[in-house]
């Protein structure tokens, strides 16, 4: 079985993490895709509760399964007490699934941000890291010295949308259903999240 794992914080998910996990399940030929919610240690507090991060990152789920129906909310990194760090989710999934393939998708700037990452040496030995980057990327990663970068296999993308900008426009009060996906647009709305 091939399995991939994407996670973040999801505040909020966006259009940007629709078209990546569709377009690794299409690439990576994925049977199954964990969408894992993570509380960021390189990250400020989330701007909205973990309870309505998760919910959103469900209906990320939900979008995903419409084009390719292999994705899972996976809640295990919110549930454990303290931050999240990947390498130990993937300690984790590689007992579970000795036998299977697994994949960490990640984008351009996790990338480059891996080598400050919890033990980030050992990641390529419980998975291939595949890095969705900007066009202008490359696999240098940006800019960042080639020698500190984890070996990774790259997927051209140039989705231009970030959590951080979302939440920017709707402090704002700026449109952004055109950056979300409607389910997450509404929710974001009825629960008015981000202003």
């Amino acid at each position: 079985m091939r399995i991939g794992v994407f996670g973040g914080s999801f505040d909020p998910p966006h259009n940007g993490h629709l078209a990546i996990c569709i377009l690794a399940c299409e690439i990576l030929g994925l049977d199954r895709l964990l969408v894992s919610v993570s509380r960021n240690p390189f990250k400020s507090p989330s701007d909205a509760p973990d309870d309505h991060r998760l919910l959103m990152a469900g209906l990320l789920v939900t979008e995903i399964n419409r084009s390719s129906p292999v994705a899972t909310l996976d809640a295990r990194e919110l549930e454990q007490p303290g931050p999240s760090y990947t390498v130990d989710m993937l300690r984790r999934l590689r007992l579970e699934y000795p036998a299977d393939e697994l994949f960490l998708i990640v984008g351009e700037d996790s990338y480059r941000d891996m080598p400050d990452w919890m033990e980030s040496s050992m990641i390529p030995q419980f998975c291939t890291v595949v890095v969705f980057a900007r066009r202008d990327c490359g696999a240098t990663g940006g800019g960042v010295r080639s020698h500190e970068l984890i070996p990774a296999r790259f997927v051209d993308f140039d989705i231009p949308v970030s959590a951080t900008g979302v939440r920017d426009l709707l402090a704002k009060k700026e449109p952004v259903a055109h950056l979300l996906p409607r389910a997450i647009a509404g929710y974001i709305e009825a629960n008015g999240l981000y202003r």
